[in-house]
């Protein structure tokens, strides 16, 4: 499935979703009404997120809501997979799912759907509001644009999505003194391993500055997340046409958050811009 994916998020692909995203980003934003408050989630991360999902899946349904709607039951069981009853309504939406994209390739069908359209809003909700709660580092990417994807990388050391990964050891072995026997299962703390102090300087701070990186948000090595340069291209795009067109924002009040175990982002984003 690794090496479907990776076919099918080729070079080629990649820069038409990028082309794509830049313009319906753009769009996006051109319509809201800068002179009163604007849900950047609501108003900007779902309606672009889910034209990608679209784009990307084909799906063979014309309603759109109810594709929205099964993603967003999908989406819970991994923002919160310890919950039983989520996890049920969640293999039941998913089942449902299903049947609408059997023409797409088989990696982005369902599932890239719903990470799409879903989950990316929530990787989206928490890169922003890490960047507006630096506003010095948000006039720093507006002013100089070609820090973007460094920008992008350090967000996802910050404000990265995925809190945990489990794991179960395939032979004995010993790290840092500790023991490790084969079958036991593992917690990775992602979240963790990206404020880590002896890794990174100041690492409870953004810094599109920063240099040697090597976040792990998304992965390393040969188990990194497949959908990996989809998600950057994305994320690029999304933020990229944000602080293009806003030179700063302030957050309107105190944020709720949404998620569980799995992960958490905020569910509204309410800001007011300087044009």
């Amino acid at each position: 499935m690794r090496l479907e994916t990776r076919d099918a998020l080729s070079p080629k692909m990649l820069r038409s979703v990028r082309r794509q995203m830049f313009e319906d980003a753009r769009a996006q934003l051109a319509t809201l009404h800068w002179d009163q408050p604007v849900d950047l989630i609501r108003e900007y991360a779902e309606p672009v997120c889910l034209a990608l999902a679209l784009e990307v899946t084909q799906p063979s349904c014309s309603d759109i809501d109810s594709l929205r709607q099964l993603a967003r039951q999908v989406s819970a069981s991994s923002a919160d997979p310890f919950d039983p009853e989520i996890r049920s309504r969640s293999k039941a939406a998913s089942a449902v799912l299903c049947p609408y994209f059997a023409s797409g390739p088989m990696p982005l069908r369902e599932s890239g759907f719903v990470a799409l359209s879903q989950t990316m809003v929530h990787l989206l909700a928490n890169v922003w509001f890490g960047l507006i709660t630096h506003p010095e580092e948000w006039s720093r990417l507006h002013r100089q644009p070609a820090l973007i994807a460094r920008g992008v990388e350090e967000l996802l050391r910050f404000a990265g999505l995925t809190r945990f990964v489990y794991r179960r050891a395939q032979a004995d072995t010993v790290i840092n003194g500790i023991c490790i026997r084969h079958g036991e299962r593992l917690t990775l703390r992602i979240f963790a391993a990206n404020r880590d102090p002896e890794r990174f300087s100041n690492p409870n701070a953004v810094s599109v500055m920063r240099r040697g990186l090597g976040q792990v948000s998304l992965g390393a090595g040969r188990h990194a997340c497949v959908g990996a340069p989809l998600i950057r291209t994305a994320a690029l795009a999304a933020t990229y046409a944000l602080v293009e067109r806003l030179p700063e924002v302030r957050l309107l009040s105190p944020i709720n958050w949404r998620g569980g175990d799995g992960f958490r982002s905020p569910s509204t984003l309410p800001v007011v811009a300087s044009l």
